[in-house]
């Protein structure tokens, strides 16, 4: 059964194997030796969904997120669970105290662009309903409503679910769509890492455009702008943010080669929002153009739209394009007055954390309230004036409900809830 199981798994039909059953197969074909157990004892903070993929953006969300953890939880167990891991939450789910925090990744995957990510933030979600669960800064972007409905409703059920935005549009868009749970605005926590500029002498231009579902220019956009930048300046280098097939032990190696190539650069272009993301921490000017969704646009006016070395296009036209990197490019850097601190912007994501559990009101929860209280009422009442008729006459148990239905429906279901 086992062999048979594991080719089932890599087969190319995986795609339609349901999420669920993908979760408990994994989970029966783990080597048990791989991973190390957690211990009761410990104070822990789960970091689920950490990316093991080559999206260098999501891998610096998870690399700064851990680290803010470290900064402000010197004390505890951060323990690192990655995407492709996320069935293993069910084998340390007894490890797992109630006083033990769970986050969630941070990122642009709140939505139905990337449907396993969020699966597997729904199954995070159900599966600690007794711990506070910390949704760290995310872009919502949902096209299908059926799965926005089915992520509100796993949401909803949560009593201690704190879920960040890190622009205001998805801000906006969250508090409507998870009313039942405490939703806060705050930076991309890439934002949060500190000493990441250089003193390093600065040469060329370094395009680092999208090439996926997100991108907005086409092909032949690229090449054009490609072209129109190597006629005017000399050292010109097409770079990516993603590396397809990267080994997750890779990851931080080659988050820090990028981001070296960015503190050498004088210009760079990117449609790519942690391409906006990594220039602000390295200082680096920068060309930004848009992307297919809100989050670039957004971000930038939530917290750049004062700094002189980044400018946002939004619309593409070659001649300004070139226009702007021509002047991010012979301009001193004491005129772009580069700098950029958003340490005091993380106070509600701190606040959160370190918050004590607090319950958030739902309207199932205050129906079950009602209902239960119902409940207690009408057993007093049956047992304090109904109660020798009630308990001694079967027939006047009959009368008593017949009579009591021609008066009041509704007063005669809550008897009967309250009848053992």
């Amino acid at each position: 059964m086992y062999n048979s199981l594991k080719r089932f798994m890599s087969i190319k039909y995986t795609q339609q194997v349901p999420f669920k059953l993908k979760i408990v197969i994994k989970y029966l074909l783990f080597n048990k030796e791989d991973f190390p157990p957690l211990s009761k004892n410990d104070e822990k903070i789960i970091v689920a969904i950490a990316a093991d993929y080559g999206n260098l953006g999501d891998i610096a969300i998870t690399y700064a997120q851990v680290k803010y953890l470290e900064e402000h939880f010197p004390n505890h167990k951060i323990v690192t669970l990655y995407a492709n891991d996320i069935y293993l939450l069910r084998k340390y789910k007894n490890c797992i105290q109630p006083s033990d925090l769970i986050t969630i990744i941070g990122g642009g995957n709140m939505g139905d662009s990337y449907k396993v990510l969020e699966e597997s933030r729904r199954y995070t979600i159900k599966l600690f309903p007794h711990n506070k669960i910390i949704s760290f800064p995310q872009s919502i972007d949902f096209k299908n409503s059926k799965s926005l409905d089915q992520s509100i409703k796993v949401y909803s059920k949560h009593p201690n679910l704190h879920i960040f935005a890190r622009e205001t549009q998805s801000f906006e868009k969250m508090k409507v769509s998870f009313r039942n749970n405490q939703v806060y605005l705050v930076p991309d926590i890439v934002l949060s890492l500190k000493n990441m500029d250089s003193k390093t002498e600065r040469n060329g231009i370094i395009l680092c455009l999208r090439s996926d579902l997100e991108q907005k220019l086409s092909n032949q956009q690229k090449d054009s702008l490609l072209l129109s930048i190597k006629q005017k300046y000399a050292n010109v280098i097409a770079y990516d943010t993603y590396i397809p097939n990267l080994p997750k032990e890779l990851g931080e190696q080659e988050l820090t080669k990028l981001l070296d190539v960015f503190k050498k650069s004088k210009v760079v272009i990117t449609d790519r929002l942690h391409g906006m993301i990594f220039c602000a921490i390295t200082k680096t000017p920068c060309v930004v153009l848009p992307n297919s969704n809100h989050k670039i646009a957004a971000t930038y006016n939530n917290w750049f739209a004062d700094l002189k070395f980044i400018t946002f296009v939004e619309e593409f036209e070659p001649s300004k394009i070139l226009e702007f990197i021509n002047t991010l490019y012979n301009r001193k850097s004491d005129d772009l007055k580069l700098s950029v601190d958003l340490s005091d912007k993380f106070g509600p994501l701190f606040d959160a954390l370190n918050s004590e559990k607090v319950y958030v009101k739902s309207f199932s929860r205050m129906l079950r309230k009602f209902r239960e209280e119902a409940i207690r009422k009408s057993t007093e009442f049956v047992n304090t004036i109904l109660g020798p008729i009630y308990y001694n006459l079967p027939i006047g148990k009959l009368a008593i409900m017949i009579y009591f239905l021609c008066m009041d429906l509704d007063f005669v279901i809550f008897i009967s809830m309250g009848l053992k």
